[in-house]
């Protein structure tokens, strides 16, 4: 079992990394600009082809650094009590489970789409 001080550490700067990363500004075609890094994550992200389905994530660990997630500026994790997780570093990233999303897996999704996901304790 992780012991309370690392975990909260690591949580901190995995927060402090999203937000770095989703206070970038999003080019309006979702294609990189030469401010990116061309091996960024936002450059890589952004030369996708776009829209793309939601993923299913559904019954999946809440992961928002993951492949499936990475991409997307503007995500809500909804736990039960109606915190957002990604705002609130005492939460515990990855100590979640999706339990759905909004948009459903497989609608059209840009970068910035608003998406929702609603989760449980996992466990």
């Amino acid at each position: 079992m992780p012991r309370p001080a690392p975990l909260a550490a690591c949580v901190l700067l995995l927060v402090a990394a999203l937000e770095a990363c989703t206070n970038a500004p999003a080019a309006k075609d979702d294609k990189p600009s030469a401010e990116d890094a061309p091996n960024s994550i936002a450059a890589r992200c952004r030369a996708q082809d776009w829209p793309q389905a939601m993923p299913d994530v559904v019954g999946q660990p809440f992961e928002p650094f993951g492949r499936d997630l990475m991409c997307f500026d503007n995500m809500e994790a909804v736990a039960p009590d109606g915190h957002d997780v990604m705002t609130d570093p005492a939460s515990g990233l990855g100590v979640w489970t999706v339990t759905s999303s909004t948009p459903k897996p497989g609608a059209k999704v840009r970068i910035t789409t608003p998406i929702t996901l609603e989760l449980r304790a996992a466990g």
